[in-house]
């Protein structure tokens, strides 16, 4: 098998950095709403919800995946420590299919929070781009 380094600006290395700078903004999208959400309706809900699937400290959780949903995902747009956030944004989300929504199966059930693992799992590896501010840091 022959691979074949591509020239940085080239069309290829162009498309690879648009495709994850998309990534990077639907994830953004999807965790910054759902994390403005969190603290805009209080955050009792969602700890009531981790005391019963059993959760350590629900309060305290409870804060913890609001500020990484809003945090987070003003640090994907734009693009600085997008690795680490990705890894902690999959990790919820492993956390989520697990805890809450594993039991009703895959359609209706866990399928988007299936997509919303792969989308930043696929960040977390790839990193942020060539269209990121942190492109030499966390995010490479």
């Amino acid at each position: 098998m022959k691979i074949r380094a591509e020239a940085p600006g080239s069309g290829h290395t162009v498309r690879i950095d648009l495709a994850l700078l998309l990534l990077r903004v639907i994830l953004a999208a999807v965790f910054g709403t759902y994390g403005y959400l969190k603290w805009a309706g209080g955050l009792g809900r969602l700890a009531g919800l981790m005391l019963t699937v059993h959760l350590p400290f629900p309060d305290a959780s409870a804060r913890l995946v609001a500020a990484l949903e809003l945090g987070g995902a003003v640090l994907l747009l734009i693009g600085l420590g997008t690795r680490l956030i990705g890894a902690l944004l999959a990790v919820e989300m492993a956390v989520a299919i697990a805890t809450v929504v594993w039991p009703r199966g895959f359609v209706g059930g866990f399928a988007f929070e299936m997509t919303l693992l792969a989308v930043a799992l696929s960040v977390a590896i790839a990193g942020g781009g060539r269209l990121s501010i942190g492109r030499g840091r966390l995010s490479r």
